[in-house]
């Protein structure tokens, strides 16, 4: 008899053991499944606030070529032709006489009133 309890009691430990294993790792599956949904859910709505931000530019970015079409064309018909070269904007009148400037603010260029302040 007390052989067949402790294959008994040595059965009940294993399954105890095995249990405690698998409730562990089922767990531990579970929380990460958790923060993985989390973290998907965050970049997606982080992909959307960013799809907005970009539809919001290229819309303003319209917006500004619109805007320098009319300046343009208006500049154009009192004999001003703007050419817009990368960084480097050009003014020409009717003469021929022309004048040219750097776009101010723009990547590795300072703008006059920064070189002036030093």
């Amino acid at each position: 008899m007390p052989n067949f309890l402790t294959i008994l009691n040595l059965a009940a430990t294993f399954g105890l053991i095995v249990g405690g294993v698998l409730a562990y790792h089922y767990g531990f599956t579970r929380t990460a499944n958790e923060v993985q949904e989390r973290v998907i859910h965050l970049l997606q709505s982080e992909i959307g606030a960013l799809q907005d931000r970009i539809d919001a530019l290229e819309k303003e970015n319209t917006r500004l070529n619109q805007v320098i079409t009319t300046i343009r064309t208006s500049l154009k018909r009192r004999g001003l032709y703007i050419t817009i070269d990368g960084e480097l904007v050009s003014i020409r009148d009717r003469t021929g006489l022309t004048q040219s400037a750097h776009i101010h603010g723009s990547k590795g260029n300072k703008s006059q009133s920064d070189t002036e302040a030093k």
